[in-house]
């Protein structure tokens, strides 16, 4: 007599393998999300080292775009100077920040640029 699997057998085992199925999906759905997410950060924090030239600090509570403050290198691309003009962030200057600590006359300030992924910078002046 040949011993087959009973339709419970496969029931249970097809139900096991679509839930491993349906969880690997997660996981692979989660990992597409954590990359699109590190790559529009990466992105992000490239585009704001644009903003970390000395005029920054004139514009405090304004959103500017890269073109306006690094209005002395204008390209000779239309498409370069298209790209700095869309690259705006709302820019944030703190008041000094106060390092009693410190031996020497120290101006520490937070840069704040305001998008869809914010970032902070201080500014030190000696």
């Amino acid at each position: 007599m040949r011993r087959a699997f009973t339709i419970l057998e496969v029931l249970v085992s097809v139900t096991l393998i679509s839930i491993v199925v349906v969880g690997i999906v997660k996981i692979e759905s989660q990992n597409q999300q954590i990359a699109h997410y590190i790559s529009g950060r990466v992105k992000s924090e490239l585009a704001n080292t644009l903003f970390l030239v000395p005029e920054v600090m004139k514009y405090d509570k304004e959103e500017k775009s890269a073109y306006t403050l690094l209005g002395r290198m204008h390209g000779d691309r239309d498409t370069t100077r298209t790209v700095l003009k869309a690259t705006k962030r709302m820019i944030h200057i703190s008041p000094p920040l106060k390092l009693e600590e410190l031996p020497i006359p120290v101006e520490v300030r937070a840069v704040m640029l305001k998008s869809v992924y914010s970032a902070r910078f201080y500014r030190i002046k000696f």
